[in-house]
């Protein structure tokens, strides 16, 4: 398999520039809204309703915690309070997942899976290997301009040796085109998932947009991969 995800966290109002972008190009995303943050602006919930009328939103607990606790009650309220109210507002069964920061642990992530989601996204970079058996959802790249040291430490901290070994000989010296040139053809040789994603405040505060769209120019209308969102990944494992 041949696939193409993109997902976008926080739920910032400049996400419907992704949306558009999205649409531009026919591909399929994946919106991690939080019902609130105090670290950055949330689009209001009637917005949160017109982005699901054509893309995926997906859980990203109710106030953008960090959930570096094994707590029940914060589980409870973060975790499952985030479900509910997605499913009340949407009025349908969200299905991914996504803890802020990256941060989580083995206790929070059975309780995620255990409240209905079906899919836990990580933002483990540089995998190309789609969606493992625990429905634990990795990524490629982040649409952020990371330095090489960066990259090599991300990868030591998860003992991704073999992430590690693939990046290494990629040559991209951190930089983002010549990175996705290569993992597409790596995808396109082998099979795989390139997954993309990123921040709509991010992409705004460093100026990232052109650079989003000559992404998208790159890996959209390839014949030999399919679009999804991240929860469509679940019908093809």
């Amino acid at each position: 398999m041949r696939i193409i995800t993109t997902s976008w966290d926080d739920g910032y109002p400049a996400d419907n520039r992704i949306a558009e972008l999205l649409n531009k190009y026919n591909m399929a995303g994946t919106f991690y809204v939080p019902k609130r943050n105090d670290e950055y602006e949330v689009m209001k919930e009637n917005a949160i309703s017109d982005l699901a009328q054509q893309f995926e939103i997906g859980g990203h607990t109710l106030s953008h915690v960090r959930i570096r606790s094994t707590s029940n009650n914060l589980f409870e309220r973060e975790i499952l309070g985030c479900y509910t109210w997605l499913e009340e507002l949407l009025d349908t069964k969200p299905i991914s997942f996504c803890f802020p920061g990256g941060v989580y642990n083995k206790p929070a992530m059975d309780y995620a899976l255990n409240s209905g989601f079906k899919l836990l996204r990580t933002t483990e970079l540089l995998s190309t290997s789609g969606l493992d058996s625990n429905n634990i959802l990795p990524t490629t790249m982040q649409l952020y301009k990371h330095d090489r040291f960066t990259y090599f430490k991300h990868l030591l901290k998860r003992f991704k040796f073999n992430a590690i070994w693939l990046y290494a000989h990629s040559g991209t010296r951190a930089d983002l085109f010549k990175m996705v040139d290569f993992y597409m053809r790596q995808i396109d040789d082998y099979g795989g998932c390139f997954h993309l994603w990123g921040h709509s405040w991010e992409i705004e505060k460093f100026n990232l947009w052109n650079d989003l769209e000559e992404i998208f120019k790159i890996i959209s209308g390839n014949g030999n991969f399919k679009y999804l969102p991240n929860a469509g990944l679940l019908k093809e494992e």
